[in-house]
C-alpha cells in the first residue's frame, strides 16, 4: 500500500503594499522602466528588441514555439502524465445514520482576516472538487487538516470512499500541502479514519508551523485583502514569476526517485519547480486569499495530445469567469525584458491558450480527474476581456484607480490597461 501510494504521489507531481513592481527586482529596476524605454534606452540591443517582438508574434499567433516553451516542454515527462492519472476506487458509502459533521475549525472561503492581515486558512477547497466528488470529502478532508494541526492520528469520516480520497496525495499536495508524503491511510472503521505519520509527530508539526508563517508572510507582503480577485491574481503571478525557477535538475530523477518529492511543498521551500508543482501552489496561494483556483493538465485519459508532452496550469476563477494562468510559462527570464513578467500567459482564453504553446482544449483535464468524473463539470474559458495585457509585460499596478502599467512589444512605451 505505501508503495502504491508513493508511486501515486507523482500525480502532482517583502514587497510594499502600495506596489508590486518591485517583486523580484531591485528598486533601481523598478524606478527606470519609464525613463529608459522612453529614451530608448532598453538592455537590449535594437536588433534584440526586435527579435524579440517577431518571437512573440510568431508564439501568440501559433506560428512557432519560442524556445522557451521548447525547453520545458523537453523536461515535463510523458511518462510522468500517465502516473498523474488519479482515481480512487468506488466503494458504497457505509450507513452511518448517527454520524454527525465535526464542527468547522477553519475560516470560511475567504474570511481569514484578522486586524487587517491574513491568518492561515487551515480549511481550504476547490469548489469544483466538492461539485464533482460530493461534499462529505470537503467535509471529510477538513476533519483530516484539524487532525493534522495537532499531531492526531484519527479523524471523522462519513465513508470509506471519502477517507480513500481524503489521505491520498493528490487532496494533500493541492489543499494541505505540508503534509504531503508526510502521512498515510491506515484503517477506517465506524466513522473514523486513522492514519499514520511517515515522519516524528514533533517534526512534523514544526513542519507545518514554518509553512504556515510562510504562507502569511507572502500573502501580506504581495496582497491586500482589499485587492479585488483580479488584483490578487496578477500580484501572486508576478510574486510567482519574479520568485521561481524551473527546476531542470528534477526532472534528472527516475520516476520512483520522484514520488513524494515532486509537490508544492518542496517548491515553497525550494523557490523552484516543474509545472506540477508551480501551479499547485500557485493555485494554493489563491485559494488562501480568497480566490477560487483548480489545476489543467494536458491530457485525456490515459493518453497524452499526440506528439505533445504534458503541461500544466492554473484555472483561475475571478467574477465567476474562467481563466488560465500559467505561472510556469510566465517564468521570469533575466535575458529578455529586463527580467519583467511577461503577461502573455496571464488571464488567457482557451483559444489564447492554445495559441500560446498549441494545446489543444479537447485535451484538457480538470485537477487529474479521470474523464468520467468531469462528464458534468463546466469549464470552459471563453472570455477575452484582458487579452491586450498579452502583448506586453507587468511595469506597476495602480490598485487606487484600477490601471495596469504594461510596456508594449509592438509600441515600445508604457500603456494603460484599465480593469474593474
Amino acid at each position: 500500500m505505501l508503495v502504491f501510494i508513493l508511486i501515486l504521489a507523482l500525480i502532482f507531481g517583502s514587497v510594499p503594499e502600495q506596489t508590486i513592481s518591485d517583486i523580484g527586482s531591485s528598486a533601481a529596476e523598478s524606478s527606470s522602466y519609464q525613463v529608459s524605454y522612453e529614451e530608448n534606452e532598453d538592455t537590449e540591443t535594437d536588433s534584440s528588441s526586435q527579435e524579440a517582438t517577431e518571437d512573440f508574434e510568431q508564439e501568440f499567433y501559433g506560428k512557432s514555439k519560442s524556445k522557451l516553451l521548447a525547453e520545458i516542454e523537453e523536461y515535463e515527462n510523458t511518462e510522468d502524465d500517465e502516473l498523474y492519472e488519479f482515481e480512487v476506487e468506488e466503494e458504497e458509502p457505509e450507513e452511518s445514520a448517527e454520524y454527525v459533521f465535526s464542527e468547522p475549525t477553519g475560516y470560511d472561503f475567504g474570511c481569514n482576516i484578522e486586524d487587517g492581515r491574513y491568518v492561515f486558512n487551515t480549511h481550504v477547497f476547490s469548489d469544483r472538487t466538492a461539485e464533482i466528488l460530493g461534499e462529505d470529502k470537503r467535509e471529510a478532508f477538513f476533519n483530516l487538516c484539524d487532525a493534522l494541526e495537532s499531531g492526531n492520528d484519527t479523524f471523522l469520516c462519513p465513508n470509506k470512499n471519502a477517507f480513500n480520497w481524503v489521505t491520498n496525495f493528490l487532496f494533500l499536495n493541492n489543499y494541505f500541502p505540508p503534509a504531503a508524503a508526510c502521512i498515510e491511510p491506515v484503517d477506517y472503521s465506524d466513522g473514523v479514519g486513522t492514519i499514520e505519520y511517515l515522519i516524528p509527530v514533533d517534526e512534523f508539526l514544526e513542519r507545518v508551523n514554518e509553512f504556515e508563517y510562510e504562507i502569511e508572510d507572502i500573502l501580506n507582503s504581495t496582497v491586500s485583502p482589499d485587492y479585488s480577485d483580479f488584483e490578487k491574481t496578477l500580484s501572486l503571478y508576478v510574486y510567482m514569476t519574479q520568485n521561481y525557477t524551473y527546476d531542470h535538475d528534477a526532472t534528472e530523477l527516475d520516476i520512483e526517485d520522484r514520488a513524494g518529492y515532486i509537490m508544492a511543498y518542496r517548491a515553497l521551500q525550494n523557490k523552484c519547480g516543474i509545472c506540477t508543482e508551480l501551479c499547485s501552489l500557485y493555485s494554493y496561494l489563491l485559494m488562501q486569499c480568497g480566490v477560487h483556483a483548480d489545476i489543467i493538465r494536458c491530457g485525456e485519459g490515459h493518453e497524452i495530445e499526440p506528439d505533445r508532452t504534458g503541461h500544466r496550469w492554473s484555472l483561475v476563477r475571478i467574477d465567476g469567469v474562467d481563466y488560465h494562468v500559467d505561472p510556469t510559462y510566465g517564468l521570469s527570464r533575466p535575458n529578455k525584458y529586463d527580467g519583467a513578467t511577461r503577461l502573455n500567459f496571464f488571464l488567457m482564453s482557451d483559444s489564447a491558450r492554445q495559441n500560446l504553446g498549441n494545446y489543444n482544449p479537447d485535451y484538457y483535464v480538470l485537477n487529474a480527474f479521470k474523464p468520467k468524473f468531469l462528464e458534468n463539470c463546466y469549464y470552459k474559458a471563453t472570455d477575452d476581456r484582458y487579452f491586450e495585457l498579452a502583448h506586453g509585460y507587468f511595469v506597476d499596478m495602480d490598485t487606487d484607480n484600477n490601471i495596469v502599467y504594461y510596456f508594449s512589444y509592438k509600441t515600445k512605451e508604457v500603456t494603460e490597461f484599465y480593469y474593474d
